[in-house]
């Protein structure tokens, strides 16, 4: 549901973010074979799939062209898998090559700068590899540049560098692009750093449907940033009674609580469940519980995996409404997703792993 939003979104706006032609990528790459497959994958909607494909006719020569309704980051691979069936069907893998390349596509001329076909690998950027044409390219291989330069002299979070980017390249795609990142899953921004990119970042003529999708996360997120109150899910007990996500965090008020998202069909859920035992045992309930919500859509699946995985804490499910405002309203593609919330009922953080919760509840419950 998530996904198809923003997929309108995007539609709606394409006329006036692009022109009405196409794009091309041309490269002639010393030892790149023919045969060898080309391919252009949209790395940025899982579900658009391959945009172009091609495959190199003269030794060293591609040329790949397509259209995209607006400057899209994607992936360009090679494969020589065409070459070495023989070696394939006997079991070989041996002399299988991929590369997986990113590179920011608009409806422009590219072209592929490298000495060997050797020197391409999975990087966007590199002192043998470059990829150029158009604004939005050369925007991406002045970040990717900047970062290198940040790893090899004065540490820096990723976090505060992105930000940097960001102010000083108000109105560039690429700014878009990670400021649409920081915004993705709720819960991980004070509301005055979304307040500071709606500052910074006040249009974008090349991408005008990126600008909009800013816009839509933006507001979505100041309603979910860190220190607000839980956004409010459907929810039902194993018994079916329909419960809010808004009470059920209300009768837990005095004690510090971890609301762990997860379903039965999270192999990495199920996975972190034992560690989250360990951590439940380390507290007194009397400061800390910790509550499951399932996003399954099948209520026997859930309640043979609650049953199998034998968590001692109080179990609910979201319903089909409940499902898609946490992936519409939380910002987030999927489960695990963990909140830890104030004992006056405000969310704290949005932990990404388990060792990450075992460290906040560290500094929170002395």
């Amino acid at each position: 549901m998530r996904k198809l939003l923003y997929s309108l979104i995007l539609t709606a706006c394409c006329v006036s973010c692009t022109t009405q032609q196409a794009f091309t990528i041309r490269g002639k790459i010393p030892g790149l074979q023919k045969g060898v497959v080309i391919g252009l994958l949209d790395a940025e909607d899982n579900t658009v799939g391959e945009i172009a494909v091609d495959t190199v006719k003269e030794d060293g020569e591609f040329f790949i062209t397509g259209k995209v309704t607006h400057p899209t980051l994607c992936t360009m691979t090679t494969n020589n898998l065409d070459l070495i069936q023989d070696e394939l069907e006997a079991g070989n893998y041996e002399h299988v090559h991929w590369t997986y390349t990113p590179v920011f596509v608009d409806n422009v001329d590219m072209e592929i700068q490298v000495a060997s076909y050797d020197l391409m690998g999975d990087e966007p950027l590199t002192k043998d590899f470059r990829i150029t044409g158009g604004e939005v390219q050369e925007d991406f291989n002045e970040y990717n540049q900047q970062l290198q330069d940040l790893k090899t002299s004065a540490p820096q979070d990723l976090k505060t560098f992105n930000r940097d980017f960001i102010r000083k390249n108000p109105t560039s795609v690429v700014s878009l692009m990670l400021a649409n990142r920081m915004l993705h899953n709720a819960y991980n921004l004070a509301k005055e750093e979304i307040e500071f990119l709606e500052q910074d970042i006040t249009s974008c003529p090349l991408d005008t449907a990126r600008y909009s999708e800013f816009k839509y996360r933006a507001n979505l997120a100041k309603q979910t940033a860190v220190y607000s109150a839980v956004f409010d899910l459907d929810m039902v007990t194993p018994q079916g009674d329909p419960r809010s996500l808004c009470d059920i965090v209300e009768s837990y008020k005095g004690k510090h609580l971890l609301i762990d998202f997860w379903a039965s069909w999270c192999g990495i859920c199920r996975n972190n469940t034992p560690h989250i035992k360990e951590i439940y045992a380390q507290y007194p309930h009397e400061q800390f519980e910790i509550i499951s919500v399932s996003a399954d859509e099948k209520a026997d699946s859930w309640k043979t995996a609650m049953l199998k995985d034998d968590m001692p804490w109080t179990q609910y499910c979201l319903t089909a409404e409940g499902i898609k405002d946490f992936y519409e309203k939380y910002q987030t593609i999927g489960v695990p997703y963990y909140l830890i919330v104030s004992p006056e009922g405000k969310v704290l953080g949005n932990p990404d792993s388990v060792e990450e919760i075992e460290e906040m509840l560290k500094t929170l419950i002395q």
